[in-house]
């Protein structure tokens, strides 16, 4: 029985389209009792090949082909692993070629030679050119070289069609067998099927970004998984016999030592991380009672230290509580807490959270399970702007071999196959751009989905040729992957150099990551740590320093949580900008809740999500005439009444199977999981021992039945309330800073949305209702960010479009460093040395960042040309050095342009992505005599009315039927609005519901809901183009 042994898949990123499920099933097919995986320098798929490989009773072969340095070339060299020790080498040697790859040499070549099958290429390999010359001489020179420096290898012949490549194989193995260098068959697999090398011709084109007309763009043949009997046809026996005695040499199955926890360097000597970590549990526990002893939490931390200490996690807690320590005495706003961990009284005594878990009813069972053996995980957020910085610390502290980033892997979503596959078909940006304006949806959007929802996709693909084969092979290539990544939040921590236990890639900063994926990390032994970047601690942390220079005793940890106003601003849906309640499905379902302490605020949280959204009719009601609940029992109603009978938390799932069946609440977090992900075979093994408990607690069988039904019917949509309460807790502070410090607020929110201009919008809307003057950017008074020192929020210049931060951050610099601008002409004169582009200073004049020159905006324009050549004819160059004198020529003649009112507000909108001086939509209602009401009234209605606005914003939803809808934000003179497109109508104008677009609409209008779209017009294209207004 032949063998492969050498097989690229996709994990050799865009040079192979075969997946590991696809080898498996085709391996399964053809008979073969070996699967080999060879990537090219990496090991990225190994951990899935090897678990595919397991599940289907395939001996898996671990390999890798090596670009190794020799005799002044990089060589290919296909290696095997013949064991574990050799996975391994493999291991580390793939590491050091993604690393430093010219290290890797005939020495790091050899060292695998004990452990590891070495096979050398003719084509492609060492002697390519030398067999395509036909220069025997030197192949057979070459030969000895290798024979003399390898220690061991095998010489692979590979099926090439062509006759000249027959006879150079031919001459390959009489060279091999003259010098006693075994010879084995190896056809070299990229693709499944014979049909499918089009595929990777299409891949090697968007990895080299060339198109199919380039003639160095081949089509491949002949890397097809082949059928034994096609093997057999096209080697000798003797050369499928060796390939085949390679194959059972090679027993690597993956199971090499594990890692663990580093250890936590305890700074008192002779004191273990046990001792240390109870000694900082009990301070930390007197300080947060304030001296006051309460035995409830002293049997609760006492219970949690042991089981901590029974798992071995002292460690996991002391470096966790070492890096929040870091980061607390850095002024970095860590949070208070996130996921499990902040229903453990032990992170709550170290500082690792600010959630006191007795207080809540929150449960350390669920977050580390003694019944559950698995890893701890305590999640950490962390100001977006710092994360790196703690991340720098821990690499500092335990060493950056020690640590590394976790790799992930961006595919070809459905709008990147059609973008990448048309480029390399060489089709037009129109045509390209076509079929991606009718894929809605976002990132999870297949092609499939996107052809089945859209009438216009299925009639573009079906009468347009090229349109169609784009689209067919972007089909077969969609989900493959293109580039790796890193993710977003999680480090892996390693008591070994983590060369030892996986291999390793690096990342852009020179930092470690992971070759194999998170959900690989755990077997290997790897702990990982999250450290999420949240924007919404930044801006607490900035409110708050704005704050504390008034008054230094401020602090967040101290405001009360029972503020009547800030429940009066959650009630009446006023939570724009507020973590977590800002959505727009969120607002109306907190007016009908209408909260009135924390323990609502909690709850709104966790009931506003998939799946628990289902209880929200049954909340509200119950909430309503709480006297029509009906309890199943005593104990449900102590654990239910808070919620209004309903099962919203994790932790009431377990509290119920707890005291009516009596389940350890350990146990009782395994059924809960069992239920949650509808694992039959477990809850059918653990009902009977419910059913048995509630007996043995006096309840009869039907109401024990009963009370499984009622735990099973809402455990599916529980939420994690330990969750739930740490990031209410955010929520609420944001609410308390936005009540009493509205301008502080509204800078800081400002201040995290520079560049979304969507959202920019909606803020400074949202501040001119609120009666708080927004201010244009000035190139005299602007300040690096949003400034709302002075009574007023005044936007900085980087909030004008072409102005980034370090612009910004320049023209600030030559204003202190060489006074205010003088006017228009003194102010490009020194641009001018700042290398500014004429749209950077056009886009300054439109968003009013120059009106302090009191020259007109029309005027400046009309005027930049005669500045800009006036600022070229004043600079003075010394060297590298420019200067400017305005004295050498006289400053040009100003002749005054009068505004065009439409032109003004709609440059204004594109420099800004707003309007705050005279909406545009004024004059085009004028332009195109439009009646049609305002905004403002219509909300008032209730009805069918027409209307007429601009577009600000555009979200694509889809449907559970998987159709696509909109909801867009309406803006005009008067405000804002939100409308409703459903599914038949959003299909029929997708192309016109574009932000920025000027529509007439018919919609239906009832009392405190979105308008629901009848029909939509295009009344004009989006605004002028700036380039045209000159």
């Amino acid at each position: 029985m032949s063998v492969h042994l050498y097989i690229r898949s996709c994990y050799t990123l865009l040079e192979s389209s075969l997946t590991i499920p696809k080898l498996m099933q085709k391996t399964k097919e053809y008979g073969y009792q070996y699967a080999a995986l060879t990537d090219h320098n990496v090991m990225y798929g190994i951990p899935s090949f090897l678990h595919a490989c397991h599940d289907n009773g395939i001996s898996p072969i671990i390999g890798m082909e090596a670009d190794i340095q020799y005799h002044e070339q990089c060589i290919p060299f296909l290696l095997l692993a013949k064991d574990n020790l050799g996975y391994a080498q493999l291991m580390k040697l793939s590491s050091l070629l993604n690393h430093e790859p010219k290290k890797a040499g005939l020495d790091e070549l050899n060292a695998c030679a004990d452990h590891c099958f070495i096979i050398a290429y003719g084509e492609g390999g060492f002697l390519d050119s030398d067999l395509i010359k036909e220069d025997k001489k030197a192949c057979m020179q070459k030969l000895r070289i290798m024979k003399e420096e390898i220690a061991a290898f095998d010489m692979a012949l590979s099926y090439q069609e062509s006759a000249m490549w027959k006879k150079r194989n031919a001459f390959l193995k009489q060279a091999c067998m003259n010098l006693h260098i075994s010879t084995c068959a190896l056809n070299k697999i990229s693709y499944l099927n014979q049909t499918d090398n089009a595929e990777v011709q299409i891949l090697q084109g968007i990895r080299q970004n060339k198109t199919l007309h380039d003639s160095s763009l081949l089509l491949p043949t002949g890397r097809y998984f082949l059928s034994p009997e096609e093997m057999a046809a096209l080697y000798e026996e003797d050369d499928l016999q060796r390939t085949e005695e390679i194959a059972k040499e090679c027993h690597a199955d993956g199971n090499i030592a594990k890692a663990s926890l580093p250890h936590y360097h305890v700074p008192i000597e002779n004191v273990s991380s046990k001792e240390y970590l109870e000694a900082l549990c009990t301070a930390g526990l007197k300080k947060r009672l304030s001296g006051k002893k309460d035995e409830r939490y002293q049997k609760r931390l006492a219970y949690e230290l042991q089981v901590i200490t029974q798992m071995h996690f002292e460690d996991y807690f002391l470096i966790v509580y070492d890096f929040i320590c870091y980061a607390r005495k850095h002024d970095i706003n860590v949070g208070p807490g996130r996921g499990s961990a902040a229903g453990s009284l032990a992170a709550y005594c170290l500082g690792i959270t600010m959630i006191d878990p007795i207080k809540y009813d929150l449960l350390f069972e669920r977050f580390l399970n003694p019944e559950r053996i698995s890893m701890p995980d305590i999640d950490t957020d962390i100001p977006d702007d710092h994360r790196q910085e703690v991340i720098q610390y821990v690499c500092d502290t335990y060493g950056s071999d020690y640590i590394a980033n976790i790799v992930t892997f961006n595919t070809l979503g459905a709008k990147q196959a059609i973008h990448d596959v048309g480029k390399v078909m060489n089709l037009n940006e129109s045509d390209i751009n076509l079929v991606l304006r009718q894929i809605h949806g976002g990132a999870k959007t297949s092609l499939k989905q996107a052809y089945l929802s859209s009438p216009n996709l299925k009639q573009i693909v079906g009468s347009n040729d090229k349109i169609h084969r784009l689209y067919a092979m972007a089909l077969r290539l969609e989900g493959l992957p293109r580039h790796t990544g890193i993710h977003a939040a999680g480090i892996i921590m390693s008591s070994k150099p983590l060369n030892d236990v996986i291999p390793t890639i690096q990342d852009g900063a020179g930092m470690k990551t992971s070759q194999y994926p998170m959900e690989y990390l755990e077997e290997r032994g790897l702990i990982k740590m999250d450290f999420l970047g949240l924007k919404n601690l930044r801006i607490i942390h900035d409110i708050s320093a704005q704050v504390k220079k008034a008054d230094p005793s401020f602090s967040l940890n101290t405001i009360p949580l029972q503020d009547a106003d800030v429940y009066r601003m959650f009630a009446a849906a006023d939570t724009t900008g507020i973590f977590q309640f800002e959505s727009e499905g969120m607002k109306p379902f907190l007016r009908r809740m209408h909260p009135v302490c924390f323990n609502d605020i909690v709850a709104a949280n966790a009931l506003y999500r998939p799946g628990p959204m289902e209880n929200i009719s049954v909340y509200l009601a119950n909430k309503e005439h709480p006297e029509k609940i009906q309890y199943p029992s005593k104990e449900m109603r102590e654990i239910l009444e808070d919620t209004y009978g309903v099962m919203i938390y994790q932790e009431q799932v377990m509290l119920a199977l707890q005291k009516a069946g009596g389940f350890s609440l350990g146990r009782a977090d395994i059924l809960r999981r069992a239920i949650s992900k509808k694992k039959s075979d477990v809850m059918a093994k653990m009902k009977p021992e419910f059913i048995h408990g509630c007996r043995q607690n006096q309840y009869s069988e039907e109401t024990a039945e009963k009370l499984f039904s009622y735990i099973e019917k809402f455990s599916g949509y529980g939420f994690n309330k330990s969750h739930s309460v740490a990031y209410s807790l955010i929520a609420y502070q944001m609410a308390y800073l936005k009540v009493k410090y509205p301008m502080y607020f509204y800078s800081a929110l400002l201040d995290s949305v520079i560049g979304d201009k969507e959202k920019t919008s909606q803020y400074v809307d949202e501040c001119r209702r609120r009666g708080i003057k927004v201010l244009y950017p000035d190139v005299n008074a602007s300040a690096l960010g949003y400034d709302g020192s002075q009574n007023a929020i005044r936007l900085p210049l980087s909030a004008v479009n072409e102005i980034g931060f370090k612009l910004n951050a320049a023209l600030i610099k030559g204003r202190e460093s060489n006074g205010a601008y003088q006017d228009f002409f003194d102010f490009t004169a020194r641009a001018s040395v700042l290398k500014m582009k004429r749209d950077q200073i056009e886009s300054l004049i439109d968003a009013g960042a120059l009106d302090c020159f009191h020259m007109g905006r029309a005027t400046c324009r009309h005027a930049l040309d005669d500045a800009l050549r006036y600022g070229e004819l004043v600079q003075i160059h010394n060297g590298t050095q420019i200067s400017i004198n305005l004295g050498l020529v006289s400053k040009p003649e100003v002749i005054r342009i009068k505004e065009d009112e439409m032109i003004f507000s709609e440059n204004e909108r594109n420099a800004l992505g707003f309007n705050l001086g005279p909406h545009p939509i004024i004059a085009i209602r004028r332009e195109n005599n439009i009646k049609d009401p305002s905004l403002a009234w219509l909300k008032n209605k209730v009805g069918r009315y027409n209307g007429f606005a601009l577009i600000s914003s555009v979200k694509q939803h889809r449907t559970k039927r998987g159709e696509m809808m909109a909801f867009i934000s309406l803006s005009d003179e008067t405000g804002q609005a939100d409308m409703a497109v459903m599914p038949r109508l959003y299909q029929k104008k997708a192309d016109v519901l574009v932000r920025g677009m000027y529509i007439r609409f018919n919609a239906k209008i009832e009392e405190g809901k979105s308008f629901l779209a009848n029909d939509i017009q295009e009344i004009r294209k989006k605004a002028y183009d700036k380039n045209t207004n000159r």
